[in-house]
């Protein structure tokens, strides 16, 4: 590392690491089971909500980033200062939206007011943090190899963490809550609070990262939101980047696969304790996406070994493809659910480089906007990534509670003795199979579209920051 210290590095890994387990109770499937088999919100009103939520998102995103790249604080820096007050309020509201105060169906429209509001005040201080810790990859050093080592570090990170903690705190939550007597809605805000608060706090130690990107001359940034969002939609890379993520939030399935465990698989017990729908998503999850790790670790060697991020992502959703196919043919009964987990396992093994490689290619597209325009758009570039990633999993559980809907699902109080399998309707039994395999492999087919029109080659990539740079040494002196 060139500029980046082992301390400076240490501190904001172990900010995102907090970051990411805040995001986990958010950006997960368990946010959607939590609204509907927990909250008992109507799977028809959950479809509603997470649309006009991904509504907001969408004004409400590219206008705080544009409003970021607008401001400068008194030391001149653009970004840095978020990372001291945004945690804070980020994890009280991740608390408060976990509050279930009733189930009663005369109070619905109480309890949807509720959890709207509570649900936009994270989404601003959220998206403010978010913006700024991305951001910050983008100016944390002038140099790209140290710059691309920097993000592959960060988004294993912060992809491990939010993996591991997504996929644990809702096993733990329904094992001790089946241990213990006490309620899943208590269990969620109780963890919470432990996690979400506790979390949010970490993520003040990216605070230690230092802005070394910068205009030489701050009065040629943007004068208005009009002119960021020309900018915006002027960046075509990063247009076709967000464009492949919005096709890939059609893989609606993933969100259905708790709702599978629960109703088509028989409870298991193992050691005397009895393993829930939650406990068996997360078994899924832990063998089906297992080798992804590794595609994070040696993201570096696939870039060079596929010449570039971008082809690094389409060899991604073919894998994709081919490993959601077969273990559809496969099928589930017996130990057939098993191997077609095990091949979609092997299948996995790059897609850990996707979150790297889409992050590397919007730096890229960062400098791309500087050397064509001579401004710098971090704050809405990142605003954007916010964005789809948001609206992505919008997407994805509104598209996943219209087809509970449209199968006529209703949800059964998850109590002791309760039996799950063979109480929901015809359509949901033909369904529901091929709607957690095949919509993935849908949505990887068309993610890849949009990718085969990003010209931007290494050569040019190396032109372009080598005028930078020459800019830079002009302009300062």
């Amino acid at each position: 590392m060139k500029y980046i210290s082992k301390k400076e590095r240490f501190n904001f890994l172990t900010g995102l690491a907090g970051q990411n387990i805040v995001y986990c109770f958010i950006g997960a499937s368990f946010f959607n089971y939590f609204l509907t088999d927990i909250a008992a919100f109507p799977a028809s009103v959950v479809a509603v909500l997470l649309i006009i939520m991904k509504i907001w998102d969408g004004v409400n995103d590219p206008i705080i980033g544009s409003l970021v790249d607008r401001r400068r604080f008194k030391n001149g820096e653009k970004l840095r200062p978020l990372l001291k007050y945004t945690p804070v309020p980020v994890g009280i509201f991740t608390v408060l939206i976990f509050v279930v105060f009733s189930t009663a169906e005369n109070l619905l429209w109480l309890r949807v007011g509720y959890f709207v509001i509570m649900y936009l005040c994270w989404d601003i201080t959220y998206t403010l943090q978010d913006v700024a810790i991305w951001g910050m990859t983008s100016v944390v050093t002038p140099d790209s190899d140290e710059r691309d080592k920097f993000v592959q570090l960060a988004r294993t990170v912060g992809s491990i963490f939010y993996g591991i903690f997504s996929a644990v705190i809702p096993m733990i939550m329904e094992l001790v809550a089946k241990q213990s007597g006490n309620s899943l809605a208590l269990m969620t805000v109780l963890f919470a609070a432990i996690f979400g608060l506790g979390g949010a706090l970490v993520s003040t130690k990216c605070y230690a990262a230092q802005e070394r990107v910068r205009l030489v001359k701050p009065e040629s940034q943007q004068n208005s939101i009009a002119e960021c969002f020309k900018l915006l939609f002027s960046n075509k890379m990063l247009m076709l980047v967000t464009l492949s993520n919005i096709f890939g939030s059609l893989a609606f399935g993933n969100n259905l696969v708790t709702y599978f465990f629960k109703y088509k698989i028989p409870e298991i017990s193992f050691a005397g304790i009895v393993l829930g729908p939650l406990t068996l998503t997360t078994v899924y999850g832990a063998i089906t996406y297992a080798p992804s790790f590794l595609g994070m670790i040696f993201a570096d060697k696939f870039k060079h070994l596929f010449k570039g991020y971008k082809n690094v992502l389409i060899a991604i959703q073919i894998s994709t493809i081919v490993g959601r196919v077969i273990a559809y043919f496969i099928g589930y009964n017996g130990i057939n659910l098993l191997i077609g987990m095990v091949i979609m396992s092997l299948c996995s093994l790059l897609s850990g480089a996707a979150s790297i490689a889409q992050t590397s290619l919007f730096c890229d597209s960062v400098d791309y906007m500087e050397w064509k325009t001579g401004k710098r758009t971090e704050g809405v570039t990142f605003a954007m990534q916010t964005f789809f990633t948001k609206i992505s999993s919008g997407i994805t559980g509104a598209l996943a509670m219209f087809a509970l809907s449209l199968m006529n699902y209703k949800e059964v109080a998850d109590v002791p003795g309760a039996v799950f399998i063979g109480t929901q309707s015809q359509a949901f039994e033909n369904w529901i199979w091929p709607l957690v395999m095949l919509t993935p492999a849908i949505a990887a087919l068309l993610y890849i579209i949009p990718l085969l029109f990003i010209r931007y080659t290494p050569q040019q990539k190396a032109e372009v920051e080598a005028e930078l740079e020459k800019r830079r040494k002009t302009e300062e002196n």
